[in-house]
């Protein structure tokens, strides 16, 4: 729950608009600074971990663009929603804002109801922001630079409201962030874990902020036959494995395991099922009033695995199928469905069994559950950049071709998919 105004940092050095920005945000119910350069608001940024960040272009001593391209280096800046007020309006500029970084271009001279709702809307949009997106196993390298080589982490943010899906190894820099933004104050986080695999709990003994006392963690996954969610945690911190303990953890950590097919965390209402993958496997369905975000990274259609694509078995193809439909119907008008899709078509013919998805069947899952934007995840280790942007061709061609109109995205670590929330949508 919100416990503060948000805090917004606005860079002008106009005086008169200075002024006005300060009256009408503050009237407006935000907590309010704002500094005439850039430079100093590098700084300001830095001491006061906005909300939101307003700039102007051409401010004194440092450019808008070095500005939001600096602040994007830094660990608070990865997340903070930028907007650029600026009458330096050409096409090109606009663009070049929005490429470093920026989210919005507000052109000036403007008028006051349009910077309110602006800032609203930007407060109130959904970000689905991706740290870790490789399957299997971590793979760095020059050769998947692009698309990036961290195990799965996803956030779901939203203003000061904060959820995160899986602790693969990209955790680790979630953690710097957040450890960054606190400032010494203390944070409460809560965590979706689909599965113990290790490339989605890995990142967990590197999450700084459990280490931090005064922190407060809850962490949600499925329970196992053999041993508690909490123990398959601490067993991957055994001495022979890791040197630092679970115990060792100075947070309050508390560890819940889902048995409730629905519950609450915070304002995120969670729907969980089990999925189709080697040992005890969820996906979760999270509405954020009324944005439907469904998270499925690790999962095999049934009807591949019960029967021969090629040739199926009549049979066991309908009984798969109606299994199958069981997904489709978890991802029903998602605003984003996260989809693991690890293999190509050609790929599955030597991987069917191993738990994974191709490609193809994401496009038919999406498409049957009329969701609205697909993000195509859980990238195979042995896919260089090269063949993601081949994997994410193909499935554009192939949702032209059925002439659909599903938006294809193939994740990208670093990068964040915003989400127009229902009550902001046109039409």
């Amino acid at each position: 729950m919100t416990t503060r105004p948000n805090r917004l940092l606005v860079i002008e050095d106009e005086p008169g608009l200075r002024e006005i920005f300060q009256i009408v945000l503050e009237t407006a119910g935000y907590d309010v600074e704002v500094v005439e350069d850039g430079q100093v608001g590098l700084e300001a940024i830095d001491k006061r971990q906005p909300d939101l960040v307003i700039t102007d272009l051409l401010t004194p001593r440092m450019h808008g663009y070095e500005m939001i391209r600096r602040l994007r280096a830094t660990a608070h800046g990865r997340r903070v929603p930028i907007i650029v007020v600026s009458g330096q309006t050409y096409s090109a500029d606009q663009k070049r804002a929005l490429e470093l970084g920026a989210g919005t271009f507000l052109p000036k001279p403007f008028k006051r109801q349009q910077l309110l709702d602006i800032v609203k809307n930007t407060l109130d949009m959904v970000h689905v922001r991706f740290w870790g997106v490789r399957g299997s196993i971590a793979a760095p390298g020059p050769e998947t630079i692009r698309y990036g080589g961290n195990t799965p982490c996803v956030t779901i943010e939203r203003g000061q409201d904060l959820l995160i899906l899986d602790a693969g190894t990209g955790l680790r820099q979630l953690g710097l962030c957040l450890h960054a933004e606190a400032k010494g104050a203390p944070q409460h986080l809560n965590m979706l874990i689909t599965h113990t695999h290790w490339d989605h709990i890995q990142g967990f003994p590197f999450f700084v902020p459990a280490y931090l006392p005064g922190n407060k963690l809850d962490v949600y996954g499925p329970p196992s036959v053999e041993k508690p969610l909490e123990k398959v945690l601490r067993g991957q911190m055994d001495p022979a494995y890791f040197p630092v303990a679970l115990g060792d953890m100075a947070a309050d950590i508390t560890v819940h395991e889902v048995r409730e097919p629905q519950f609450q965390v915070g304002p995120f209402k969670v729907t969980a099922m089990y999925i189709n993958h080697p040992g005890i496997t969820m996906a979760f369905r999270i509405d954020l009033d009324g944005t439907i975000i469904t998270y499925a990274t690790d999962t095999e259609p049934y009807r591949f695995l019960l029967g021969n694509r090629e040739q199926p078995d009549s049979e066991l193809s309908e009984y798969g199928g109606q299994r199958d439909a069981e997904l489709v119907n978890f991802a029903r008008d998602a605003d984003l469905y996260i989809a693991d899709s690890q293999y190509s078509p050609e790929e599955y013919v030597d991987k069917r069994g191993w738990g994974h998805t191709c490609y193809v069947d994401a496009i038919d899952v999406a498409l049957a559950a009329h969701a609205r934007r697909l993000v195509l995840f859980s990238h195979d280790p042995m896919h260089v950049d090269e063949m993601i942007d081949e994997k994410l061709r193909r499935c554009r061609e192939i949702v032209t071709q059925r002439g659909e109109s599903l938006v294809v995205d193939a994740a990208i670590e670093g990068q964040a998919i915003d989400l127009v929330p229902p009550s902001l949508r046109v039409g």
